[in-house]
């Protein structure tokens, strides 16, 4: 009986499994999972932390029974893969009867990604938390409930850090977004997040930008009193840690998986590693960007959750290929949304190409229904007129759907000629005659 073994149940670990068992009917499939739940939303982690999720449990998927009733999958939670040994095809894993070893045939590594910044204070300090796992936020959570904490200091203003701040705030605690960066939201053009701050403030969230974390003010033993700072320290009850991701690619390394120029896993279009049966998926691996054909990293669900279903099915000796990321991204922030995909103007430039970009506000209804705005930056080859990025800003539903739109454009690799006479629907309550992505392409070919 084929052996499958995957590490990880989260996003990709989970996808991976269960299209190996839709592949492999027969095989053996066994997912380790060091937290306690398996096959849960991580994005959906700040809307509970906002108390828009009521329980942690509404972000499941499924509840493990399914996975190993359903799915036939033997699905070990709480329990963490140690050490890799590829010549013997076999995996350590600690779980709460101690230590075995779990053999393979093939081997799906999914493991994730971790938090960039790792404070060392010198001591344990009390009220230092993360979101990245169900783990963290379940552990923030019950804080919150005590009562005990009244200020938190967030680190990190990428859309992480601010999906926490506000999601904090709404539920009345007073915050200090702190970020070493002079400009918020990471990867768009500094212009579409421009009235972030403004926002933020509205919000009664206090912003700290272009500051620097030193680490952590407490005492030995006890709890953390704030931060240290480029800007002088920084009283608060409680430190959560959003400064960023890396791939967590520390059992690999040791079993001598190669590692790709972005940090991740090094994989091929199956999601192999260099390895022979062991292959690699999530926010663990690496890919390549679409536009750029370079090395890309992503820490996004829908690739890590393509990947896996690719690791799955060539686990299951099947074959499937991904093609890599466009890596599109929309976000809810502060009464408004912004979306992105592809290139931002500095990436491009960054990549050797000759970015030039256009930008037009625009409604999102027919004009005489005065429909919210939205604003779209596109940003185009200036040689061969080939869409590179574009990023959005507006009102509450109108940025995912027009985000799509451009993410298929890209992935077609259409010219601005051939945007600009895209047959779109129109429908006065719906949606304008002339999209905004359609009237940026025209206004970027009557400046060519």
């Amino acid at each position: 009986m084929e052996r499958i073994l995957v590490i990880g149940g989260v996003a990709a670990g989970l996808s991976a499994a269960s299209r190996a068992r839709r592949l492999a009917p027969a095989a053996q499939i066994t997912v380790v999972e060091r937290g306690p739940a398996a096959g849960y939303s991580a994005c959906g982690l700040p809307l509970f932390l906002g108390r828009r999720v009521a329980r942690l449990e509404d972000l499941l998927a499924h509840p493990p029974e399914f996975f190993r009733e359903r799915r036939r999958l033997e699905l070990l939670l709480g329990h963490a893969a140690l050490e890799l040994e590829p010549a013997r095809r076999r995996v350590r894993v600690h779980g709460p009867g101690g230590e075995s070893w779990l053999p393979f045939d093939r081997l799906v590594i999914a493991t994730g990604a971790r938090s960039r910044w790792r404070p060392d204070s010198g001591a344990e300090l009390r009220n230092v938390f993360a979101t990245n796992t169900w783990t963290q936020a379940a552990a923030l959570d019950a804080a919150l409930a005590s009562g005990e904490l009244r200020r938190l200091a967030v680190v990190g203003a990428g859309y992480i850090g601010l999906e926490v701040a506000e999601a904090l705030a709404a539920r009345g605690l007073r915050v200090t977004l702190v970020e070493a960066g002079a400009s918020l939201l990471h990867g768009f053009d500094a212009e579409l997040a421009s009235e972030l701050p403004a926002r933020i403030a509205a919000a009664g969230i206090e912003l700290r930008p272009s500051t620097r974390v030193f680490g952590l003010t407490g005492a030995r033993g006890g709890r953390v009193l704030g931060l240290a700072t480029s800007d002088g320290e920084i009283e608060a009850d409680a430190v959560v840690n959003c400064a960023g991701l890396e791939p967590e690619t520390d059992l690999a390394a040791r079993a001598g998986i190669a590692l790709g120029r972005t940090g991740a896993i090094a994989v091929d279009e199956r999601q192999q590693t260099n390895l022979p049966a062991i292959y690699a998926a999530g926010d663990c691996a690496e890919t390549r960007h679409r536009v750029t054909g370079a090395p890309a990293w992503a820490p996004l669900a829908t690739a890590a959750n393509q990947q896996g279903r690719v690791a799955g099915a060539n686990a299951a000796a099947h074959r499937a290929r991904f093609p890599g990321i466009l890596a599109p991204l929309a976000v809810p922030l502060f009464g408004l949304e912004w979306g992105r995909v592809g290139l931002s103007e500095a990436q491009a430039l960054a990549a050797g190409l000759r970015p030039a970009a256009v930008q037009v506000t625009a409604g999102t209804q027919a004009a005489y229904l005065q429909p919210q705005p939205i604003t779209l930056r596109l940003i185009y080859d200036a040689a061969s007129q080939r869409l590179l990025g574009c990023h959005f800003r507006g009102a509450p539903g109108a940025v995912a759907q027009r985000l799509d739109t451009a993410a298929m454009a890209l992935a077609a690799r259409l010219t601005l000629e051939e945007i600009e006479t895209l047959d779109l629907a129109y429908a006065p309550g719906l949606a304008p005659l002339y999209e905004p992505l359609v009237i940026a392409a025209h206004n970027a070919l009557a400046r060519s």
